[in-house]
């Protein structure tokens, strides 16, 4: 890429960290404002960086002192950036539009009034057999379709709901507007009706004795076709532990923030969860999921997992903040050692376990709660490390463009903002806007990777109904997985020559599934996020 300033194109928080990126050699840099054009301020660059991910040689400038609203573009010799603006709170509709992209993912008829040009009809509502007893067929209708296919899965939805849910209970202050869906005005903030939609699918996947079923998907891809349109046979998938345990915690944790809400449907997660815990008691050898052989890679959608410590440990988290057991909480105890608190993405979800331990109300083990605090502690200052030698401030190596990379971005980003509650440090609620300032454009790729926002957003995801409606613009809200080094899809393994540097890994087109595809957990994590920094900025 030619010298050019790199901005985020969406915005920044007035009261915190603003940084762009130079490609190239800077000496000094003025933020003009854009009406008035005049210089409101003036700074020497950075001394240039080479970024390794990117390849490119970046001069970081540096305007966070000021703190002035407006809108505003940057000089540096020649170059002028977009205009951009700085307000109190610059993530506020992003935040909702991430929450709604959850709606437009919705399995099940989607109103105009809602919906608008995305719109669509009733869709996957037929029984649906058991893949190693097809004389048994199971209602499995509703939830959310996973990503850009039509897959549902409940390892997935379980961590989708993990995020949203503790978003909700740790800053809720940033939850009181309307999302504009068919549940708004009912009492219930937004972000629990969307939960509940997740959370009723789940209970269709419990079986009688408690066990979960893994997941409901085709065993051949499905074509590029409306959802109503999908005839493809679908199978409702084993019974496993990685299932049985995730569900066994989320429902527990979604026990207990109802509560309030709706007793009855409270009471309904607590016994599932319950249930879930004696088949898991009663099934104590761990088998790994793997899909058969006769299904295809682009119809799998789940990954194998192989170590159920971190599942098993948020779940006895979990069930001790909801019951008090002290059983619950000798499991804990002989677990924490042995799991990573820092994780929370579908293999790795251990840190909400500690999300409920450290934040619970239930008696603590003084040496368990400082042996979290202090993994989070050394994840946060190494993810800090990371994005100070990085150009672009990303708190990756080079190693770390895998699939999914966006999506790690704000995940690393929880447990920085984890850190930052605990400990205080600055550093790290800096991290967390640079993790931001990169999803949203300042990036290798001078993209927004958020479809519908900034100045150049993501315009081709791999998303069905974003590629099948009758329109010019895909479902706004959706944060695609971004750049992927592995080249997990031929569309890459072909267009992506093999020596693209990692951050430049990314290609912005439908076939790129491994790049470009959306996922519910990316959102949902992403919504997280922005709603932590509207929080800070409320209270602050």
């Amino acid at each position: 890429m030619s010298k050019k300033i790199l901005v985020n194109q969406l915005g920044y928080c007035r009261n915190m960290c603003k940084t762009a990126a130079f490609i190239g050699i800077a000496d000094d840099f003025r933020v003009v404002d854009a009406l008035t054009g005049k210089t409101v301020f003036q700074s020497l660059a950075s001394e240039p960086v080479s970024d390794k991910a990117s390849a490119d040689m970046i001069s970081v400038l540096d305007f966070s002192a000021l703190d002035r609203c407006g809108s505003y573009y940057i000089r540096t010799g020649i170059r002028r950036s977009p205009v951009f603006s700085i307000s109190e709170n610059p993530y506020g509709e992003l935040k909702k539009a991430l929450l709604k992209g959850l709606y437009y993912n919705r399995c099940a008829p989607l109103d105009r009034r809602y919906a608008g040009e995305y719109a669509h009809g009733s869709c996957h509502t037929e029984l649906v057999p058991l893949f190693d007893s097809s004389a048994k067929r199971l209602d499995v209708s509703g939830g959310w379709h996973d990503s850009g296919g039509y897959g549902k899965f409940v390892v997935c939805t379980c961590v989708t709901l993990g995020h949203l849910l503790y978003a909700y209970k740790l800053f809720p202050e940033s939850f009181e507007d309307s999302s504009d869906i068919p549940e708004s005005g009912n009492g219930i903030p937004d972000i629990l009706n969307e939960c509940r939609v997740g959370l009723e699918w789940l209970l269709k996947m419990q079986a009688r004795d408690g066990g979960v079923y893994h997941k409901v998907s085709s065993i051949k891809s499905v074509p590029i076709i409306m959802p109503e349109d999908d005839m493809t046979e679908k199978f409702v998938f084993p019974k496993s532990h990685q299932a049985s345990t995730c569900f066994c915690a989320v429902t527990s944790l979604a026990s207990r923030i109802f509560r309030p809400f709706d007793e009855d449907f409270s009471n309904r997660l607590n016994e599932a969860s319950l249930n879930a815990w004696i088949w898991l008691m009663n099934n104590p050898h761990y088998v790994p999921f793997e899909n058969p052989p006769t299904i295809a890679v682009t119809a799998a959608g789940d990954f194998y997992d192989d170590e159920p410590d971190d599942e098993m440990f948020w779940a006895v988290c979990e069930l001790y903040e909801t019951t008090g057991d002290k059983s619950f909480h000798d499991r804990i105890l002989g677990l924490y050692g042995h799991v990573s608190v820092t994780g929370f993405v579908n293999r790795e979800n251990g840190g909400f376990g500690a999300l409920a331990y450290l934040f619970g109300d239930r008696p603590k083990n003084e040496f368990a709660e400082q042996a979290m605090r202090l993994q989070l502690r050394v994840r946060a200052d190494n993810l800090y490390s990371l994005s100070c030698r990085s150009g672009y401030r990303t708190a990756k190596s080079e190693d770390d463009y895998i699939r999914g990379s966006n999506m790690y971005s704000m995940t690393d980003s929880i447990a920085l903002i984890l850190a930052y509650k605990i400990f205080g440090c600055e550093e790290y609620l800096r991290t967390v806007c640079e993790q931001l300032n990169y999803i949203l454009g300042k990036n290798p790729m001078d993209i927004c990777y958020v479809t519908g926002f900034g100045s150049r957003s993501v315009m081709h995801p791999h998303h069905r109904i974003s590629e099948m409606a009758d329109v010019n613009e895909p479902v706004p809200g959706l944060l695609v997985c971004g750049p992927n080094n592995d080249a997990n899809d031929s569309f890459t393994q072909w267009n992506i020559p093999a020596d693209t540097p990692p951050a430049k890994s990314y290609y912005d087109i439908l076939y790129s599934f491994s790049t470009n595809e959306s996922a519910i957990y990316c959102n949902s994590a992403a919504v997280f996020v922005t709603g932590y920094l509207e929080s800070v900025n409320k209270i602050g």
